[in-house]
């Protein structure tokens, strides 16, 4: 690589990092921007904290939260932050001390083996796991980058040659179990591999990065954009790791438009890496991600990977959108691309994120299902209803086809349990995943669909459900009707279930209604249980549950059911109600299910001997010896309580009757409001968009042309 450029990469603004070689800056007095100003104050304080403590690099020895893990995270921020902030004021302090530890790396690593606190992951050789060996040299690099040129021929060669090097061969050559892998961790590792390939102008370490260790492009960077990602952008393990996968994905692919504009990698599979991070600012709400498959609730778009990706994409597209984004997180990174966005958000350029309805599919082909997002508002904290109706999501994916959520300004209404683990908190097992990931967050009862005969989906085998798409069969989203309609065939051996979930907006309630029918059909007769987790407090029931007061007995003994107790249990004929609150609303979620229903209160956290789990409530509907069930239920958001004023308004349901009947080949469902008006909504079998249909409703002949007819029996003519 010539030195003019690296003048010119230097001086780009498009370029997340520095990826090569650079010369020393002068120093100078630079105003900045708010936003950049204070992650430059920043750094400099937490480097500054590290230069008084002089270089720590420890012998590796603990998992993730413990000591040396942490040492190690913290040596590896202080060599990025000290690299860009040596490369922005020209301080050579900022060199000294990045070289220092990085000088210490060269003389530890080379005498490293695998991590003696490895577990169920490859080991690295500073982490528990490769991956975080990855993470460090994506990070490393970039800080050497900005200080490489003005480091003595020694030191420089002895941080090549005893570090950057050794550490790109092992998670390449090294490693072919990982880099192999269509993953996040091989994402990683084709970043840190490629990152170092560049900036040593080694161009073997750069082709196996991108196009696999045997350069035939069956794995390599590129081959994960074509098959990690939809179409539409969606990641394959799902929003948490989509935003863990981001930053590797756009540093990667800033560098790569660096080095090699000619690949245009940012078009790349009609712009593939772009088209990620706006669905990842899409599959969020009020900022935070959501918790489908393994996912820790508390991550939000103010992370690490989201301030790169969102500097990166904006440098690339200009779309003032993604300005908005950044004085939502706070945050930028201290690269050219950061700067740019801060500078460009102090002159007042940005525009609020388009928040929509969005059908994203799934697979590589788009094809194998989708997740579907239906807003009501243009608003990052409005409601959301979220219908998962993708593929497996690989190792990562929970058992939990035709789940559903619900989101509105009181935040998570309808509930994924995300994942069980204490991320980096030592006393948890290393920080890793725990033993009831496995036997209770993966596992279908722990989600809001259909469970057979108490069995999970796929029988808890994941790489079995890897083979078998959902089918996303309609959706509609804009208008008063939004909608998606789901199948799977194959989740059971003999179960089939559809399942049409509508967010349905009426004239004088405040919010939108959500319907939920889901029809299961097999041959034999089952059990069929229809769990609901909610998050909030029970207000009251029409249903006479048997309370467990004396004892609390557990539901099951296997397939997550041994995690759930019992508070209560009821049946009652005909329309069933509960109602909840959570925050300043109330929520009533009426029910007409099939004869003989069962209705189950229980809370996780039975057999947690590590207390491990949180306690949350769910309401089972449970039949048992059917061949065919048809669970119709109904949520209706209602009134508001003012803890300050101490007042309440609407604390009971609007909606005073639930009616489900089959006419012909469609389920019709009515819904009686207290002022006495009343929808139809009619769903087809036949979701074809041009077929026709008609029902007759009290007399009256009710006609509509696609999957779903909506009616208001008060008035003639259809809402669509």
């Amino acid at each position: 690589m010539t030195r003019t450029l690296a003048l010119l990469l230097a001086a780009a603004t498009l370029p997340a990092v520095p990826v090569v070689a650079q010369p020393a800056p002068a120093a100078s007095a630079q105003t900045y921007a708010p936003l950049f100003a204070a992650e430059v104050d920043r750094a400099k304080r937490d480097v500054d904290a590290s230069i008084r403590a002089g270089v720590n690099v420890p012998v590796p020895k603990d998992p993730g939260g413990g000591f040396t893990h942490e040492q190690h995270k913290r040596n590896y921020r202080t060599i990025f932050e000290g690299g860009q902030l040596y490369r922005l004021t020209g301080e050579r302090r900022y060199l000294d001390h990045v070289r220092d530890l990085l000088l210490a790396y060269a003389d530890l690593y080379p005498g490293l083996g695998p991590h003696p606190a490895a577990a169920n992951q490859v080991p690295g050789r500073l982490f528990w796991q490769s991956l975080n060996d990855s993470v460090f040299l994506v990070n490393a690099v970039q800080g050497y980058g900005a200080i490489r040129d003005a480091l003595a021929p020694a030191d420089r060669k002895r941080i090549d040659d005893n570090v950057i090097r050794p550490m790109a061969r092992f998670l390449s050559d090294g490693s072919p179990e990982v880099i192999g892998r269509i993953h996040n961790h091989a994402t990683w590792a084709c970043a840190g591999v490629g990152l170092a390939g560049y900036l040593l102008g080694d161009r073997d370490l750069v082709d196996k990065a991108l196009k696999g260790l045997d350069k035939s492009g069956k794995t390599g960077f590129l081959r994960q954009l074509d098959l990690l990602f939809s179409p539409d952008g969606y990641y394959a393990e799902g929003p948490y790791y989509q935003r863990y996968a981001l930053q590797p994905f756009v540093v990667f692919a800033a560098a790569i438009d660096a080095n090699e504009p000619e690949r245009r990698i940012f078009e790349y599979r009609d712009g593939i890496v772009l088209k990620a991070v706006r669905t990842a600012i899409d599959v969020t709400h009020d900022g935070f991600f959501l918790p489908l498959n393994d996912a820790m609730r508390d991550k939000s778009l103010r992370t690490e990977e989201l301030y790169h990706a969102v500097a990166i994409a904006y440098g690339a597209t200009k779309d003032p959108a993604f300005l908005s984004i950044a004085g939502w997180q706070g945050h930028t990174v201290l690269t050219p691309a950061g700067e740019t966005v801060a500078t460009e958000l102090a002159a007042g350029k940005q525009k609020p994120w388009p928040f929509a309805s969005r059908l994203l599919g799934d697979g590589p082909d788009g094809k194998q299902g989708a997740l579907v997002l239906l807003r009501s508002k243009a608003d990052a904290s409005g409601p959301l209803l979220v219908a998962k109706n993708s593929v497996q999501g690989m190792g990562h994916g929970h058992f939990d086809r035709l789940n559903w959520l619900y989101y509105d300004e009181t935040g998570a209404v309808v509930t994924d349990y995300g994942a069980a683990r204490f991320l980096n908190v030592e006393a948890k097992r290393g920080g890793r995943y725990l033993p009831e990931n496995d036997s209770w967050a993966s596992a279908t009862v722990a989600h809001n669909t259909l469970v057979v005969d108490e069995q999970s989906h796929f029988a808890g085998d994941w790489k079995a459900g890897e083979k078998v798409p959902t089918r996303q069969l309609a959706a509609a989203l804009d208008g008063p009707t939004r909608y998606s309609i789901a199948e799977i065939a194959g989740a059971y051996k003999d179960v089939t279930f559809r399942r049409a979930l509508l967010m349905l907006e009426v004239d004088g309630l405040a919010n939108p209604l959500i319907l939920d029918i889901l029809r299961g059909t097999g041959g034999g007769r089952h059990r069929y249980d229809l769990p609901l987790h909610f998050s909030g407090h029970i207000i009251d029931s029409d249903i006479a549950f048997d309370r467990k007061l004396a004892e609390r007995p557990v539901l099951g003994k296997a397939n997550g059911y041994q995690h759930l107790w019992v508070d209560g249990e009821g049946t009652k004929a005909g329309k069933a109600r509960l109602t909840w609150m959570q925050g300043s609303r109330f929520y009533s979620y009426h029910m007409a299910p099939p004869a003989g229903t069962r209705f189950i209160v229980t809370e996780s956290g039975a057999n947690d001997p590590e207390f491990n789990l949180r306690r949350e409530p769910a309401l089972i509907q449970r039949v048992d010896g059917a061949a065919d069930a048809t669970f119709v239920s109904l949520l209706e958001p209602h009134g508001e309580y003012d803890a300050s004023a101490e007042t309440t308004v609407a604390s009971s349901a609007r909606v005073t009757a639930l009616e489900h009947r089959r006419e012909g080949d469609a389920a019709l469902v009515l819904i009686t409001l207290i002022d006495g008006s009343r929808i139809a909504v009619v769903v087809a079998d036949d979701v074809a968009a041009a077929a026709k249909h008609s029902v007759t409703v009290d007399g009256r002949a009710l006609a509509w042309t696609g999957p779903v007819g909506r009616f208001d029996l008060a008035r003639t003519g259809a809402k669509k």
